[in-house]
This record gives structure tokens, sequence and C-alpha cells, in this order.
């Protein structure tokens, strides 16, 4: 029952009440001056202001409580018309969260007791000072280092997020990710909703993914009968999955979990050697069950043999007592940290941390009782092998099964050269080039080019030339070339490495980043290897895990795992379309194909990149790793952001395309699919831009670019399709991903495009 605050409150009634809300801790009256400056008029106290009118409209008492959210939690149990007061007496005892960003049962649990105050205000009088998070999907320490000016401000990171940082856009934690959330989520975007917090009141309860590593389904469906359901799924897996071993997506790792990466899993090595990288190939036994160690003879005699094969890594699951065998990785789930889990789900998450790492890797089954390993390697897709069910292979036998099952082969060690080409990024150049020397396999020189740098670039590089361990050449300019790619070419002719590794000076990478890329070349027809890449801001704040949001409009599947694909096929399906390699401190390069195909970038001041790479995959193979590696700087003002709105670029890209036509025939529905996309680019980037500029078949700079086009359009005989159904799909596709497009903009947008596309292919 709702008390009738109608009538005016009695002098003690106001002073009960006002007693009330100072005795709660909740009420924060500096915050409250600030926001609502009004309330200090002729020196009335905030919280009688608070009382008298504040609460009517719709203020909040403190940043943490939010008048609207709590209201619609209460519903019609609410029993006083003041949300602050009904909170104090009753809400808080029933559990109910003040705000988006405070989850009651997980702060209770975290602190135990909370001394006569209500949650809230426990967390403001005790935890907050403390440095606690009230919800399980606020990271302190991540928030932090990905938010370095919060941190140089000296900002409280989470009273920072709930302030600005979550209408900003900044994810709160690894477990959810506000740009995809936005990106992904059109309605959020367009209603202004802060990412969480539309999550958390409507995409939850939908079923909605919080981020690209959590597949809310797939979740569901594996865990259900453990407590999970869609609307607590994130929950769930913050407080019991991610240090449970659950794998929260079918193929991509489980965000912040210490299981997420086969190679970071406890593993155990007898003898490890001291700076060793991980081999190209590896094979996983497992021996798991109650006839588990039955055969510890013949499986150590077996794993001993393993190991003397070269270039592979073995690896053994067991829950039996097994002594240490040098070169041998053991994972013993009987461990006291690890006899608790569920053998199955650890088992899972083994399996397809392995696929993510290695989708050739081979799996042997010794014992396994825990789950049916043949149908688990079937359905996640990793190579099979039964060791009870087959004969026992000498050492050459198993090379050939190797071989045969997962790619086997022997190669010699190459060596590698790293091209950094610098102009004025001292601010980023130690951390560039430690980066560099941090690499687990190390390379063999390093060629510094400067182009006419003015700050203290050269200062910088010639202080750790000093100290390098391997040789570090350096070449400056006296003024700038004005094209990053012909210091790509002076690099290349003095590099001596079988590969070439071009490390631009603004951008940075893991030590894993060669150790991994490199392996893809035992392959001798790979002429090209890249991996995913983060894209970080100018302070080294993660703007995306991924490029996915860019290539998830080709497909939502090709770049969720490692592959190895033909040169001619990845033109034809990508590159034709679009620069699906969007930054090449991400890539390794085949030294002689990229010499190659260095002329392919003559003339281009912005898509030189993808020229080479088009001409390095005439010359073999490419492959991409799933892991973000590299972190790719986007400062504004960048040349690829000039690139992108200058017509110059278009005119670039458009003349690529032409060149891929040519040489490398592809069906109508990429060409138009490809066409589609160089318009797109165009129209979004004019409004975008901040510039207004005319369509693109009346832009006059295209104008022999649109006859180009038309010529070839006419010439191979592709009239524009009757049926547009394909091409419109892939359109709003691309459009989903926009942010700069309202979704209510979407159909016009679309037909727009496919108008323009309809007056390419009309010969004037």
């Amino acid at each position: 029952m709702l008390l009738n605050l109608q009538n005016p409150l009695t002098s003690l009634a106001r002073v009960r009440r006002r007693w009330l809300i100072a005795r709660s801790r909740i009420f924060d009256r500096k915050w409250y001056r600030a926001e609502y400056p009004e309330s200090g008029v002729a020196g009335l106290d905030p919280i009688m202001h608070y009382l008298l009118s504040g609460a009517d409209r719709g203020y909040r008492p403190h940043l943490l409580f939010d008048p609207a959210w709590y209201k619609n939690a209460r519903g019609p149990r609410q029993r006083d018309q003041n949300l602050l007061i009904d909170y104090i007496n009753y809400g808080a005892r029933e559990g109910i969260d003040p705000s988006p960003y405070f989850a009651t049962p997980f702060y209770r649990k975290a602190v135990g007791g909370t001394g006569g105050l209500t949650p809230l205000g426990h967390f403001v009088a005790c935890g907050l000072p403390r440095g606690l998070a009230p919800t399980p999907l606020f990271d302190r320490a991540w928030y932090l280092k990905n938010n370095p000016d919060v941190r140089r401000a000296g900002f409280d990171p989470f009273l920072h997020f709930v302030a600005s940082g979550a209408r900003d856009g900044r994810s709160p934690g690894p477990l959810f990710d506000s740009a995809w959330y936005r990106m992904k989520n059109a309605d959020a975007r367009d209603e202004g909703m802060e990412p969480l917090h539309h999550y958390l009141a409507i995409g939850a309860r939908q079923g909605r993914d919080p981020s690209r590593f959590f597949d809310t389904e797939f979740y569901v469906a594996a865990h259900r009968g453990r407590g999970a359901a869609r609307e607590t799924a994130l929950a769930f897996y913050a407080e019991r999955g991610r240090d449970g071993w659950h794998s929260t997506h079918p193929v991509l790792p489980p965000p912040a979990s210490p299981s997420a990466y086969f190679e970071e899993l406890p593993w155990h090595k007898s003898i490890p050697a001291p700076g060793a990288i991980e081999a190209p190939f590896r094979t996983l036994i497992v021996d798991v069950g109650e006839a588990a160690g039955r055969e510890t003879a013949g499986l150590r005699q077996l794993l001993t043999m393993l190991v003397t094969l070269p270039g592979l890594d073995v690896y053994c699951v067991t829950d039996a007592s097994m002594e240490p065998i040098p070169g041998v990785a053991i994972l013993d789930l009987s461990r006291p940290d690890l006899a608790l889990f569920d053998r199955s789900v650890v088992l899972e998450r083994v399996l397809r941390a392995m696929k993510f790492r290695d989708p050739k890797g081979l799996v042997c089954e010794a014992v396994c009782a825990a789950l049916p390993l043949a149908r688990a390697c079937a359905d996640i897709g990793l190579p099979y092998h039964n060791l009870v069910a087959s004969r026992p292979l000498a050492a050459e036998d198993w090379a050939e099964l190797l071989a045969h099952r997962a790619a086997y082969r022997l190669s010699p060690p190459m060596t590698i050269s790293v091209i950094v080409p610098n102009y004025n990024h001292a601010r980023y150049l130690d951390g560039r080039l430690a980066s560099i020397l941090e690499q687990r396999l190390r390379p063999d020189e390093i060629i510094f080019l400067d182009d006419g740098s003015s700050d203290e670039s050269l200062e910088i590089a010639r202080a750790w030339q000093a100290r390098s361990p391997i040789h570090f050449a350096i070449t400056a300019n006296a003024t700038n070339s004005g094209s990053p790619f012909k210091q790509w070419a002076k690099g290349i002719e003095s590099a001596a490495g079988d590969l070439v590794w071009i490390a631009e000076s603004d951008d940075s990478s893991c030590p894993r980043f060669l150790e991994r890329v490199a392996a893809a070349f035992i392959d001798p027809d790979v002429a090209v290897a890249y991996c995913d890449s983060e894209v970080i801001g100018m302070d080294g704040e993660i703007l995306s895990s991924t490029y996915r949001f860019y290539t998830d409009s080709l497909s939502e599947t090709k770049w969720l795992a490692g592959y190895v694909e033909t040169g001619s096929r990845e033109i034809a399906e990508a590159l034709a379309i679009k620069n699906t390699i969007p930054n090449v401190s991400a890539v390794l390069f085949r030294r002689d194909a990229l010499n190659e195909g260095l002329s392919a970038a003559e003339g281009h001041r912005y898509c030189g990149d993808w020229a080479i790479y088009v001409a390095c995959l005439s010359k073999g193979k490419i492959a991409f790793c799933p892991r973000a590696l590299n972190k790719h700087r986007r400062p504004p003002g960048s040349l690829t952001q000039e690139g992108e709105r200058d017509a110059q670029g278009v005119r670039e890209a458009i003349a690529i395309k032409l060149s891929i036509f040519a040489c490398a025939p592809c069906d109508a529905r990429i060409i138009w699919l490809s066409l589609a996309q160089t318009v797109f680019e165009y129209e979004i980037r004019s409004r975008s831009g901040g510039r207004k500029r005319p369509a693109f078949t009346k832009n006059k700079e295209l104008a022999d670019c649109v006859g180009k086009l038309r010529c070839f359009l006419g010439g191979q005989g592709h009239q524009f399709p009757e049926d547009t159904s394909e091409i419109a799909a892939y359109l709003r596709s691309v459009a989903a991903n926009s942010a700069s497009l309202r979704a209510t903009d979407h159909p016009s947008f679309v037909t727009s495009v496919l108008q323009e596309l309809k007056t390419i292919a009309v010969r004037g």
C-alpha cells in the first residue's frame, strides 16, 4: 500500500525521513548539489530538497541509485512513493537492485554481511573505499588497464564507468563488449541507451549475446542442468563458469578464463627448456576414466617415443598417477585444484582450446570414460585416432599417420627480417621495439626506416640499436618520401630473412605473434600468413578486441577459426570485395613473394597494401590465425582514415578490383557484391565524414572510374541483375555493422546504393 504523500508532510515526518536517508549512507550531498545546482538555492539541505521536490522529479540521490530502474524492478510491490525510502525500508531486504550496475546477491556474497546497512549503503560506506565492485561484470583492474586516461586522472574506475564510461561506449570488463553490442544491436544504438544497461534490461532476457565470445544459446544449452538461464547466463558464467572450465562459444575462447587458450592451460612439463618455443604440430593423448593408467607402461613408452619426433609437441590429459616424462606436457585432472571439476566439462574445454589453437591437432584416445571422445572430436572438428583399436606403431609409422591426419611435415628453420617504417611516432617507439625484441621466436634482424621525422624518433631508435641483441640497422631520410610503400620497398631491398614482417611503428604485438604466425610457413606453398588484431586508440585503450566487425559482413564463420586457403580462392571470395587484411603489422610474408608483389603498390597512396596482398596471393596460399596477437593503433587523422574519406582512396580501390577481375575472373555475384561494397563505403563516408559530396556516380573526380566500370561490365556482359535480393541482403548486413546509420535509415540507404549500382550498369 502506497503512503499518502499528497498532503504536506509534518515537520516531524520530514525530520524522520531525512534522518532515515542520512543514516542509510546512500545520499551523496556533494554529488547531488553538482548534478542538480538548483538544490543549493537559499542554503536548503540537499536531502530536504530531495524529499520536497527532487524525488518527484526523478532526481538521483546517488550516482548508483537509478529511480527508473528501481521502479521498474519493484513493480506493484512498491510500498512508499519515495523510491529511496522504499528501497531503504523494504526493497533492499527483498533483494531489489538499485541500479543496473548493482547486483545485490553478488555483493552480499562478496562482503558476507552489511552491518545493518542496505547493500548500496554498505557499498558506499565500505565497499567503494575498499575497491570492491558491486557487479561481477565490472573488472576494476581491466578497466584501468584499458582506459589509461581514467588511470592518469586518478578517477575511481567503477564510478567513472557509471558516470560517463558506459554512456561513452566503454566496456566494463572483458565479459561485456560495449562497442560490439552497440554495433550488433541497432535498437540500443538508436535509442541512445548505454549498452550494458540495454543488455541487462532487455537483451539478456531476449537471449542476445553480450560479446562475440559469448554465445548465449550455446552456453545455456550446455549448462541448463546446472542452473544457467538466458537472463542470467552471463552472471552465471562470471560467478561459476569462468573458473569452472566452461566453454562459452562453439569456436571462440571463453572471455577472461584461465582455460581460454590451449597453451595457457596448467600443463606441467618436467624439464621446460629455457626460451623454448612451440612446435608447429601437436598431438593430445587422452587417458581419463576408471581404466586410466592400467596400461601405464605402454602409454609411457608411447609418449617417450612421440617426443622424439621433430617439430611435434606432445600433451597428455590424465587422471591417473603418472611420473613426469621429459618433453611431455601433462594435465593431471587428479590434482586437488582440478579434482572437483566435471571431467566432461574439462575435457570439452581442452578440446575446444586445441581446436582454436590448431585445427589440425591430432587427438589420440587411450582411455576416455568421461565423454564419447570420437564423437566430441567429430563435433568440434578435430582429427581423432583410437590407440586401443589400432596396432602399435613405430616412430616412422607415427610420422606417416601424423602426416596423413595432421599435415605433419619437416621444414628447415627460417630466418625473419623485421622492417619498422616510422614517421613521427616517437611516443610509441619504445613499446613497438620492445614488443619486437620480446617475441618468443626472436627475429634475426631489425631494419628501422625513418621517413624524415621531426620528433625524437631517431634518438630513441639509436638507443635501442645500442642494446639490441640482434642486428639492428637504421636508415633515415632527410625529408619525408610521401609514401609508406616506398619505405617498404627500401626495407625489403635490404632484408636478408626468408620471412618479412613489416611492423608499423605505432602498432604493437603480443610475444607469441612470430611464434604462431611463422609456423604456417612450414607449408612451402604459403606466401602470406596473418592473425586477427585488436584495435587500439592513441593511449592504448582497446576500441575493439577483433577486426571481425569488418569481415562479418562477408562471413560470420570464416574468421572464427584458423585456416589455410589457396590464394586464388581467397582473392575471389574476400579480397575482391574488400581488403580483409586491415593491418600489415599483423602479416608475415614470404620474402620472395613480397619482393615480386611490391610493384603492385606503385602509384598508390592509400591502398598499396591491398594491392600487394593480392599480388602475393597470386604466388601461393594464405594462412590465418584467429587469435588477436597484433594491436593496431587507429588514431584520428591517420593515413588510413584520410584515405577512407579521400576520392583518391576510392579510385585506388576501384583500380585494384578491376585488376582482380581482369586477372582472376570472378563470377557475377562476386563482382556485384564488390561494387556494392565500394559504393556503400563511399556513401557512408560521405555521410559520416562531415562533408557533403555528390553521389558516387555524380562525383566528377570519379567519372573516369565509373566509365571504366561501365566498360568492364559491358565487355563482360554483366547486366544489373533483375533479382537484387542477395545484393540487398549483403548491404543490409554491412549497414547493420555501421555505427553511423540508424536502423530506420537502413532501407532507404540500401535502396540508394542499389540505385547507384543500377546507374553504373547503364552506359552513358
